[in-house]
């Protein structure tokens, strides 16, 4: 008897156990492959000079958003490497950047003859290098538009729920500063950012990452996204 009962279960358990993997697979959805509309723009603007000046820019240029502070210091990288070690590139600080990448480029070091800069004496030309640096690196300015009444409720979600998912997912992420602090820096135009130091290796990494630790909480960026449009519509 309870061999006939075992052969006569095992059909319903089959089943069930398809059911179950079915209803798994249905529930988690595929890794997205494509920018969303956060990184759209933000490649938008990081591009925009370069298609101004008729630089070409390969298809597949980026691999992630970046932090103003991240991008500063990968820039300055390429511009002096892409000229060869003859021009520095220089953000501005934080607070200065609300509205945009703020910089200067200047000669390396003390090189004083103007022969010494090659093909980097024609302005042109050191405005393409610019370009073709700056749009490798999208910035996320978002954290400059959040409302100052949404400060505290932001604090709280980067130390209960994004720093702790950004360290779960291997990332380093520093300790965060007290909550005075924290909106003292929002007010003063140089925000904490929680991804400062997080890298990956490639943009389908960058894709997981992003939608398991968004940057910012559902009804914050609800309320950003507003205040950009209607920045953007004055």
């Amino acid at each position: 008897m309870g061999i006939g009962m075992r052969r006569l279960a095992l059909p319903a358990v089959v089943a069930v156990l398809l059911v179950l993997a079915s209803g798994c697979s249905a529930a988690r959805p595929s890794p997205r492959t494509t920018p969303d509309p956060v990184e759209q723009a933000a490649l938008a603007e990081a591009q925009h000079p370069a298609l101004r000046d008729g630089v070409p820019i390969a298809p597949d240029v980026w691999t992630q958003l970046w932090t103003p502070t991240q991008a500063g210091s990968a820039i300055k990288k390429c511009v002096y490497e892409g000229s060869g070690g003859v021009l520095e590139f220089q953000a501005a600080p934080l607070a200065e950047q609300t509205e945009g990448m703020s910089f200067r480029v200047g000669v390396f070091g003390d090189i004083s003859a103007l022969a010494a800069l090659g093909d980097f004496a024609d302005q042109r030309a050191v405005g393409r290098l610019l370009d073709s640096c700056v749009a490798l690196y999208p910035i996320d300015r978002r954290l400059w538009l959040v409302p100052e009444e949404d400060r505290g409720a932001l604090y709280s979600y980067d130390i209960t729920v994004l720093r702790r998912c950004l360290l779960a997912h291997g990332q380093r992420v520093p300790r965060m500063p007290s909550r005075d602090l924290f909106e003292s820096l929002m007010g003063a135009g140089a925000p904490w950012n929680a991804y400062d130091h997080v890298t990956v290796a490639n943009r389908r990494a960058w894709y997981a990452l992003a939608d398991a630790c968004p940057a910012l909480p559902p009804d914050i960026a609800v309320d950003v996204t507003a205040q950009r449009a209607l920045s953007s519509s004055r």
